[in-house]
């Protein structure tokens, strides 16, 4: 992709603050644009097929399922978004690798780490 072209995010939460805190880090990105969300898993893969974003943030504790089952999912489809950044309170390395080994491009911690986001959203936007 170029610079300036539309930096679409697909946003996977369960919890309504922190979904309000990620769409508020994505607000003032140049060319971004929140195209949907979801709170689980089986909506999440049907928003992700009809919007198609460059970027999916995903968190790994879902409403009725985990991030894992998106990931896994999108790893066997064409339709793989340009980055993949997981979002967690449940940053072990257990959770670090198994997200890395079903194709997550970042791995965050929510409660140290959530800035990061915005950031790799930036390097995102400007390449």
């Amino acid at each position: 992709m170029t610079a300036g072209a539309e930096l679409t995010i697909y946003i996977v939460e369960d919890s309504p603050a922190v979904m309000e805190r990620l769409v508020e880090a994505v607000g003032d990105i140049p060319n971004a644009k929140v195209v949907g969300s979801a709170d689980a898993v089986a909506a999440a893969l049907e928003g992700m097929r009809l919007s198609q974003p460059r970027v999916l943030i995903l968190d790994i504790q879902l409403r009725g399922g985990s991030g894992f089952q998106v990931l896994k999912q999108l790893r066997a489809s064409a339709s793989r978004p340009e980055a993949v950044i997981v979002v967690t309170n449940h940053p072990s390395d257990d959770y670090r690798i198994a997200s890395r080994e079903c194709g997550a491009d970042h791995f965050f911690d929510k409660a140290s780490e959530f800035h990061k986001v915005r950031e790799v959203l930036l390097q995102i936007d400007a390449a």
